[in-house]
Protein backbone atom coordinates (compact mmCIF):
# COMPACT_ATOMS: atom_id res chain seq x y z
CA UNK A 1 0.00 0.00 0.00
CA UNK A 2 2.73 2.46 1.10
CA UNK A 3 4.44 1.51 -2.49
CA UNK A 4 1.26 2.34 -3.98
CA UNK A 5 1.06 5.59 -2.57
CA UNK A 6 4.38 7.02 -3.24
CA UNK A 7 4.38 6.23 -6.59
CA UNK A 8 0.94 7.70 -6.57
CA UNK A 9 1.81 11.21 -5.11
CA UNK A 10 5.39 12.08 -6.17
CA UNK A 11 4.75 15.26 -4.09
CA UNK A 12 5.01 13.27 -1.00
CA UNK A 13 7.59 11.31 -1.89
CA UNK A 14 9.62 14.76 -2.75
CA UNK A 15 9.13 15.78 0.24
CA UNK A 16 9.57 12.77 2.70
CA UNK A 17 13.20 12.69 0.55
CA UNK A 18 14.25 16.61 1.19
CA UNK A 19 13.58 15.80 4.92
CA UNK A 20 15.65 13.17 5.41
CA UNK A 21 17.96 14.15 3.84
CA UNK A 22 18.20 17.78 5.21
CA UNK A 23 18.14 15.81 9.07
CA UNK A 24 21.02 13.52 7.95
CA UNK A 25 22.87 16.97 6.82
CA UNK A 26 22.06 18.22 10.27
CA UNK A 27 22.93 15.46 12.44
CA UNK A 28 26.16 14.99 10.75
CA UNK A 29 27.02 18.63 10.91
CA UNK A 30 26.61 18.97 14.83
CA UNK A 31 28.50 15.70 15.17
CA UNK A 32 31.45 17.00 13.60
CA UNK A 33 31.29 20.71 14.37
CA UNK A 34 34.48 21.64 15.19
CA UNK A 35 35.17 23.31 18.79
CA UNK A 36 35.32 27.15 18.86
CA UNK A 37 39.40 27.95 20.19
CA UNK A 38 39.41 29.47 22.92
CA UNK A 39 39.86 33.27 22.56
CA UNK A 40 43.47 34.13 24.51
CA UNK A 41 44.00 37.83 25.82
CA UNK A 42 47.08 37.15 27.92
CA UNK A 43 49.26 38.95 25.85
CA UNK A 44 47.00 41.92 25.60
CA UNK A 45 46.53 42.04 29.12
CA UNK A 46 50.19 41.64 29.85
CA UNK A 47 51.32 44.65 27.22
CA UNK A 48 48.82 46.66 29.43
CA UNK A 49 49.73 45.62 32.92
CA UNK A 50 53.36 46.13 31.99
CA UNK A 51 52.41 49.74 30.65
CA UNK A 52 50.68 50.45 34.35
CA UNK A 53 53.54 49.06 35.63
CA UNK A 54 56.28 50.54 34.78
CA UNK A 55 59.86 49.53 33.96
CA UNK A 56 61.07 48.27 37.50
CA UNK A 57 57.32 47.44 38.63
CA UNK A 58 57.46 45.02 35.59
CA UNK A 59 60.82 43.75 36.74
CA UNK A 60 59.76 43.08 40.22
CA UNK A 61 56.18 41.45 39.29
CA UNK A 62 58.23 38.90 36.68
CA UNK A 63 60.54 37.60 39.04
CA UNK A 64 57.35 36.27 41.00
CA UNK A 65 56.01 33.23 39.55
CA UNK A 66 51.86 33.80 37.72
CA UNK A 67 50.78 30.03 39.22
CA UNK A 68 51.08 31.16 42.51
CA UNK A 69 49.03 33.20 44.94
CA UNK A 70 51.08 36.78 45.49
CA UNK A 71 49.84 40.40 46.46
CA UNK A 72 52.83 42.59 45.32
CA UNK A 73 52.55 46.11 46.42
CA UNK A 74 54.52 47.64 43.55
CA UNK A 75 55.85 51.05 43.80
CA UNK A 76 54.57 53.63 41.54
CA UNK A 77 57.39 54.34 38.57
CA UNK A 78 57.30 57.70 40.18
CA UNK A 79 57.81 56.47 43.77
CA UNK A 80 60.42 54.51 41.96
CA UNK A 81 62.57 57.52 40.90
CA UNK A 82 61.66 59.71 43.95
CA UNK A 83 62.55 57.76 46.60
CA UNK A 84 65.34 55.71 45.28
CA UNK A 85 66.39 57.64 42.63
CA UNK A 86 66.00 55.43 40.36
CA UNK A 87 65.25 56.06 36.42
CA UNK A 88 64.54 54.05 33.41
CA UNK A 89 67.60 52.77 31.56
CA UNK A 90 67.83 54.22 27.73
CA UNK A 91 67.76 51.26 25.22
CA UNK A 92 71.67 51.15 24.35
CA UNK A 93 73.87 49.06 26.60
CA UNK A 94 76.56 51.82 26.77
CA UNK A 95 74.52 53.87 28.48
CA UNK A 96 73.57 51.72 31.27
CA UNK A 97 76.70 49.70 32.62
CA UNK A 98 76.67 45.73 33.50
CA UNK A 99 77.40 46.92 37.30
CA UNK A 100 74.31 49.45 37.42
CA UNK A 101 72.33 46.64 35.95
CA UNK A 102 73.35 44.07 38.52
CA UNK A 103 72.73 46.96 41.26
CA UNK A 104 68.95 47.60 39.83
CA UNK A 105 68.07 44.17 40.03
CA UNK A 106 69.52 43.75 43.54
CA UNK A 107 67.63 46.70 44.48
CA UNK A 108 64.39 45.76 42.96
CA UNK A 109 64.71 42.11 44.81
CA UNK A 110 65.07 43.69 47.93
CA UNK A 111 61.89 45.89 47.66
CA UNK A 112 59.77 42.66 46.54
CA UNK A 113 60.93 41.05 49.40
CA UNK A 114 59.49 43.59 51.66
CA UNK A 115 56.38 44.63 49.61
CA UNK A 116 54.70 40.96 48.79
CA UNK A 117 53.44 38.64 50.66
CA UNK A 118 51.83 35.08 49.44
CA UNK A 119 48.66 35.62 50.03
CA UNK A 120 45.39 37.48 48.13
CA UNK A 121 45.07 41.23 49.78
CA UNK A 122 42.54 43.25 48.28
CA UNK A 123 40.09 46.19 50.33
CA UNK A 124 37.46 43.84 50.71
CA UNK A 125 39.41 41.70 52.85
CA UNK A 126 40.55 44.46 55.51
CA UNK A 127 37.75 45.68 58.10
CA UNK A 128 36.62 49.20 57.77
CA UNK A 129 38.27 50.41 61.06
CA UNK A 130 40.76 47.10 61.09
CA UNK A 131 43.95 47.19 60.88
CA UNK A 132 45.17 43.63 59.22
CA UNK A 133 49.26 42.13 59.55
CA UNK A 134 50.83 40.74 57.26
CA UNK A 135 53.94 38.85 56.75
CA UNK A 136 56.39 39.72 53.73
CA UNK A 137 58.28 37.12 51.94
CA UNK A 138 61.45 38.57 53.72
CA UNK A 139 59.33 38.70 56.94
CA UNK A 140 58.82 42.15 57.17
CA UNK A 141 56.00 42.83 58.89
CA UNK A 142 52.99 44.94 56.73
CA UNK A 143 50.70 46.73 58.61
CA UNK A 144 47.34 47.39 56.45
CA UNK A 145 44.39 49.33 56.54
CA UNK A 146 41.87 51.24 54.91
CA UNK A 147 42.21 54.71 53.57
CA UNK A 148 40.12 57.13 55.69
CA UNK A 149 38.52 58.96 52.71
CA UNK A 150 36.10 57.65 50.71
CA UNK A 151 37.97 57.32 47.22
CA UNK A 152 38.43 54.13 48.58
CA UNK A 153 41.71 52.24 48.81
CA UNK A 154 44.41 51.07 51.22
CA UNK A 155 47.30 52.04 53.07
CA UNK A 156 50.55 49.73 53.98
CA UNK A 157 53.25 50.96 56.15
CA UNK A 158 51.77 54.48 55.77
CA UNK A 159 52.10 54.06 51.77
CA UNK A 160 48.71 54.61 49.75
CA UNK A 161 47.65 52.76 46.91
CA UNK A 162 47.50 54.91 43.30
CA UNK A 163 46.10 51.79 41.63
CA UNK A 164 44.22 48.47 43.13
CA UNK A 165 43.32 45.03 41.85
CA UNK A 166 45.69 44.29 38.87
CA UNK A 167 46.41 41.06 38.03
CA UNK A 168 48.68 38.85 36.51
CA UNK A 169 48.32 35.06 36.36
CA UNK A 170 47.20 34.78 40.09
CA UNK A 171 49.05 37.58 41.75
CA UNK A 172 47.40 40.33 42.55
CA UNK A 173 49.46 43.52 42.03
CA UNK A 174 48.70 47.42 43.98
CA UNK A 175 50.67 50.45 42.97
CA UNK A 176 51.96 52.22 45.92
CA UNK A 177 52.37 55.64 45.77
CA UNK A 178 55.97 54.80 47.98
CA UNK A 179 58.40 52.25 48.41
CA UNK A 180 57.48 49.44 51.40
CA UNK A 181 60.85 49.18 53.05
CA UNK A 182 62.59 48.44 56.35
CA UNK A 183 64.43 51.36 58.05
CA UNK A 184 68.16 49.86 57.39
CA UNK A 185 67.18 49.73 53.87
CA UNK A 186 65.47 53.22 53.97
CA UNK A 187 68.67 54.47 55.74
CA UNK A 188 71.06 52.87 53.43
CA UNK A 189 69.21 54.60 50.31
CA UNK A 190 69.02 57.83 52.19
CA UNK A 191 73.00 57.62 52.43
CA UNK A 192 74.10 56.31 48.93
CA UNK A 193 72.43 59.82 48.06
CA UNK A 194 75.02 61.48 50.03
CA UNK A 195 77.84 62.33 47.72
CA UNK A 196 81.36 62.64 48.39
CA UNK A 197 81.28 66.07 46.95
CA UNK A 198 79.26 67.43 49.53
CA UNK A 199 82.15 66.60 51.95
CA UNK A 200 84.95 69.09 52.04
CA UNK A 201 88.43 67.96 51.67
CA UNK A 202 90.74 67.78 54.77
CA UNK A 203 93.73 70.93 53.99
CA UNK A 204 97.09 68.61 53.99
Amino acid sequence: MRRLLIKKNPVFFLFLLITTSSLTILIFSLLRLPESPPIIFTGKLRADLSDELGFFGNMMVEMLPEDLVFTAFVPSENAFNRDLGMTKPNNTRESKPLEDEENTYAVVSRILGFAVVPYRVDEVDIGKDETASYESLSGFTLKIWRKSRNSGGLVVNGVETEKMGLKRGKIMVHIMDGVIMDSDFAQSVASSDTTPQDEEEPEP
